[in-house]
């Protein structure tokens, strides 16, 4: 008798759900690096103007120029700003996004549990049929033969 597993198609379905569950994980993941890359970026620039807008002020410089590096500097904070508040948005993806794939993967396994234990069962059932077959061919070999002598 061959092993038949009545859910597998709902584990296999599970299993595709837990795979696609882990890739939306991987891009949101992938996504919140790239938001942190380009904050990375900003403090970078900001870092590097900071460092000649402090040169700059030692020299002698004009009115519109001071002007215009404010500016600058406020417009790289404002983005910087954004970003954060990009990056804390996708912090909430992600992590909803690993929640889904977790929950998909306990389910998967549930399911793979069950299919185990059914199996275990399986085996005992037939190993059962198997000694009980043996015992009924031994019990006839060892009942002794009645001969008609007539």
């Amino acid at each position: 008798m061959k092993f038949e597993f009545r859910l597998e198609r709902l584990k296999d379905l599970k299993k595709i759900l837990e795979d696609n569950a882990r890739i939306e994980l991987g891009k949101k993941s992938k996504q919140r690096q790239l938001v942190e890359d380009e904050i990375n970026q900003i403090s970078n620039k900001i870092d590097t103007f900071s460092t000649e807008f402090i040169k700059e002020v030692k020299d002698t410089i004009s009115i519109t120029k001071l002007s215009n590096m404010v500016e600058y500097k406020n417009y790289l904070n404002e983005q910087l700003s954004q970003l954060r508040l990009v990056l804390q948005e996708k912090l909430q993806e992600e992590e909803m996004a690993r929640q889904n794939y977790l929950k998909a993967k306990n389910e998967k396994d549930i399911l793979q549990k069950l299919k185990d234990k059914r199996f275990d069962e399986f085996k005992i059932r037939e190993k059962r049929a198997d000694i009980k077959e043996l015992d009924e061919i031994a019990r006839l070999n060892h009942q002794p033969r009645e001969e008609n002598y007539e």
